[in-house]
């Protein structure tokens, strides 16, 4: 039976764990042929292990997206192993450093240029690589993982706020310099998304403020008092692979220049 991306080659970048991790699984089960990217060998090795075990095609490329030979090196190796890349998921990203409530001033400018390099520059680099070759061939994804907080920053982290908004610039500006060329541009900003810290992050404030043990209950209670949503959860990295995919097939291609909230609604 024919799946919606049979044939098509993808590269997530940041999928050795996590978010991106998901990403790459749930594209790989609609028949894409995958690229694993991360900085840590044994890490995104197994996520492609993962994915060839489940039928998938999987190869992996290691290196630092901040840095120009890197980056260069990954898509080499993209491109050596698929001959082109027609899905690209620019996942990869971060803020340069953790900071405390009222950290806008706590934040360097290097901070904030290295934040920049590693959300914005880093998928640019990317997209200068592969979207010749999509628009060449008249058909092409590209999709951006951006974040609630491009929306609606708040006192933590503002140079991650501030990079994601690029970000989503960015996207509606190549949507406009590829329209008409069959390669779509779009963008995903997930709420709060339950990763392995993040649930350990909730799990340290349940002791703080005393919520018990109950998972269920520690979540309900640090979803309202740290992102309040209509759904009253965090999101899974499932949520914003269902969405990736959605953008990803055929059933997307009507879409493009738009930013995707996958948040469980505003609070």
């Amino acid at each position: 039976m024919a799946r919606e991306l049979d044939g098509k080659r993808a590269l997530v970048t940041g999928s050795s764990n996590g978010l991106g991790a998901a990403i790459a699984k749930r594209l790989a089960r609609e028949g894409a042929r995958l690229v694993v990217h991360g900085r840590n060998t044994e890490r995104a090795e197994r996520v492609a292990a993962a994915i060839r075990a489940d039928g998938g095609e999987a190869h992996v490329a290691i290196g630092d997206l901040m840095l120009d030979d890197q980056a260069t090196a990954v898509a080499d190796t993209a491109e050596a192993a698929l001959g082109g890349i027609d899905i690209l998921v620019n996942n990869a990203g971060g803020e340069s450093a953790g900071h405390g409530q009222a950290a806008f001033f706590d934040a360097k400018p290097e901070e904030w240029l290295k934040t920049y390099n590693g959300n914005v520059v880093c998928a640019i680099r990317l997209i200068h690589r592969f979207a010749p070759g999509m628009k060449a061939a008249g058909w092409g994804r590209i999709i951006q993982i951006s974040s609630l907080v491009s929306h609606r920053p708040n006192l933590v982290i503002p140079d991650y706020a501030a990079a994601k908004a690029g970000l989503n610039n960015m996207t509606v500006g190549l949507s406009l310099a590829l329209a008409g060329t069959g390669v779509t541009v779009n963008s995903i900003s997930p709420g709060v998304i339950l990763t392995a810290g993040v649930e350990g992050w909730f799990r340290k404030l349940s002791e703080q403020y005393g919520w018990g043990t109950d998972w269920p209950e520690i979540e309900k209670r640090a979803i309202a008092a740290l992102a309040p949503n209509h759904i009253g959860r965090a999101g899974r990295p499932e949520d914003v692979a269902h969405a990736v995919m959605y953008l990803a097939s055929p059933a997307g291609g009507f879409v493009t220049g738009t930013d995707m909230l996958v948040s469980g609604g505003p609070a």
